[in-house]
């Protein structure tokens, strides 16, 4: 055998675990975060106090102490809401259909048709005009986070994003997520180009699960009426 055939029999399994090592599936690194973490949190929190709708997702990650485990609504600024929910009722997890409009909310937990009842009473459980409310939602929320950092610059639904790390005051993300009784710790995602929120995931104390709300379709024209 000559000496360059040897050489590349001994190089050949360095070559190909190098190859499979460095294939197209793997994700992007993040980018490393070149932005001021406070100033995108002022960004975010103006930005999304004009915003006039949104639809967003609730997700939960491992067991969470709260009762609201997930959820798929749009929503409009006035507090009109259309969509479902997943919430633990004695240890299951129930769907339910969620119509909020006016001062009325409307459950369908396929039990039997439509529940009407007040918004301020279901608001106990889940009151998704919050979400929106300058006084009570995602902008406040973003105003009131704590030491912020910047973490990174990633994409998140194929929009680039500043990854901000930051404590989340129990009062405010409570509004959002009834049940909450501690600050979490937190992380903002907010789009490099409008400064909107895209996600925020709140991490509960003790390793007892995170809770994560994203972000789509903002400002869309939604049409919202009572079930009939």
């Amino acid at each position: 055998m000559s000496r360059r055939i040897l050489v590349l029999v001994l190089l050949l399994p360095g070559l190909l675990f190098a190859g499979a090592c460095d294939g197209g599936g793997s994700e992007k690194p993040a980018k490393k975060a070149d932005f001021d973490a406070a100033q995108t949190l002022r960004q975010a929190a103006q930005a999304m106090g004009a915003v006039k709708s949104v639809a967003f997702t609730v997700t939960s990650e491992g067991k969470t102490p709260v009762m609201v485990k997930g959820g798929d609504l749009k929503l409009l600024r006035g507090g009109d809401a259309d969509g479902t929910l997943t919430v633990e009722q004695q240890g299951q997890n129930v769907e339910m259909k969620v119509v909020a409009v006016g001062d009325s909310i409307y459950l369908d937990a396929g039990t039997g048709g439509w529940r009407k009842l007040p918004k301020a009473l279901a608001a106990t459980m889940y009151d998704p005009s919050a979400v929106l409310d300058p006084e009570r939602g995602i902008s406040k929320l973003l105003a009131s986070a704590a030491s912020p950092q910047a973490q990174a610059v990633e994409t998140v639904d194929g929009k680039e994003t500043n990854r901000v790390g930051a404590k989340l005051p129990k009062a405010q993300i409570a509004g959002l997520i009834p049940g909450i009784d501690a600050d979490l710790d937190g992380q903002l995602w907010v789009s490099r180009t409008d400064h909107r929120l895209v996600k925020v995931r709140g991490a509960f104390p003790g390793g007892k699960g995170a809770v994560v709300i994203t972000f789509t379709e903002f400002d869309a024209p939604y049409k919202i009426s009572a079930p009939k």
